[in-house]
């Protein structure tokens, strides 16, 4: 079972600043107070409801701010029973109950920076934070050994002057193969904010590392500075796992594409990824994992490199329809760097569910 906090989807950087109205400082206290946070004029019109895309800034809101057991109701239209979002991160779950200062401002900001993607795609991310203060759900802990990518930290604040950092991670390479790219790219995912480089994270954070049962770290920010020399006190660190989401496959035919892989795999249905990291070093790539969920064993799927070489074949067995992880061989050779990555599904109709894909 994964911890609450590691499966927090990417939100779309397009959601715009005017959407957002982050001038909560003055929100009203009381049990509606999470409520009133949030103007219901503009752009969150009273008796209007909502758009989608303010319903996914409420959603993630919540899921960052508040904690399980605390949660966002939405405006309604009249007659309608308001739309009741989860928390979950429990970051600054004190607004619920009173206003958001400074301090709730940057851990909210840091968080909904930390969630944000340029693409929207779902992704897997941990977030962690040893900053003091912040929520102890954000402490590295043994949930954390598959997330093993320090991708970088995020912080800033979406409140008033909406001015968002990303630092870059000691492996922001493995990022664009998952499709994280605000860490790498800052500049390419203003929207929620204005986002903005701030450099290697080893060089403007300070940082407190916890060593886990495997012998790996996980190091996690305290603060940071941005490149005026502003010092932020609740950053949020993020890691990745070298797992891939099969359904941010860059390019399908055939297969269906949902939120829990590609389905209803056929013969000669095929699935690429693009820019995906073999490595700094030549012939470190020599297995292919697929988490597949199969009724039956027979059919098969090869892997192309680049559209030109196969490097493996895996055998599917049957796994009685849950999703598990099946292993091949590869003849990857020397090679290291970026490439595409395409299976070729062959061997019958109904071949199963795939979630995931991971190179080893």
């Amino acid at each position: 079972m994964h911890n609450r906090r590691r499966f927090f989807y990417g939100v779309p950087p397009v959601l715009k600043r005017t959407v957002i109205l982050l001038s909560v400082a003055t929100a009203s206290a009381g049990a509606h107070a999470v409520d009133n946070g949030f103007p219901s004029t503009h752009e969150v019109e009273a008796g209007k409801g909502m758009t989608e895309l303010q319903a996914m800034l409420w959603k993630y809101t919540a899921r960052c701010a508040l904690r399980p057991d605390q949660e966002l109701a939405a405006p309604a239209r009249p007659g309608e029973m308001p739309h009741k979002f989860p928390g979950a991160i429990g970051v600054a779950p004190e607004w619920y109950g009173g206003t958001c200062d400074r301090a709730c401002q940057e851990k909210v900001s840091s968080c909904l920076f930390a969630l944000t993607n340029r693409t929207g795609k779902h992704v897997a991310v941990s977030l962690l934070s040893a900053a003091p203060n912040m929520s102890a759900a954000l402490l590295p802990s043994e949930n954390d050994i598959d997330y093993s990518h320090q991708e970088g930290a995020f912080f800033g604040s979406a409140f008033g002057s909406g001015e968002a950092y990303a630092c870059q991670g000691t492996a922001i390479r493995k990022a664009p193969q998952v499709k994280r790219f605000c860490a790498g790219e800052p500049a390419t995912c203003s929207g929620l904010a204005r986002f903005s480089d701030a450099g290697r994270c080893q060089d403007v954070c300070q940082m407190t590392c916890k060593k886990l049962s495997d012998g790996s770290e996980r190091c996690a920010a305290t603060s940071c500075r941005d490149p005026g020399g502003r010092t932020w006190a609740f950053p949020i660190t993020t890691y990745l796992r070298n797992q891939i989401e099969a359904s941010n496959a860059d390019a399908v035919s055939g297969a269906i594409i949902t939120d829990e892989g590609l389905t209803e795999l056929d013969d000669g249905d095929t699935a690429t990824w693009k820019g995906v990291d073999f490595g700094a070093s030549p012939g470190g790539v020599h297995r292919f994992i697929a988490t597949l969920g199969s009724a039956r064993s027979g059919g098969r799927i090869e892997i192309w490199i680049d559209g030109q070489h196969r490097i493996g074949t895996l055998t599917i067995k049957a796994s009685r329809g849950e999703p598990r992880p099946q292993e091949a061989t590869l003849t990857a050779g020397a090679l290291s760097g970026e490439h595409d990555v395409t299976l070729k599904f062959l061997g019958g109709k109904s071949l199963g569910r795939l979630t995931t894909i991971e190179l080893r």
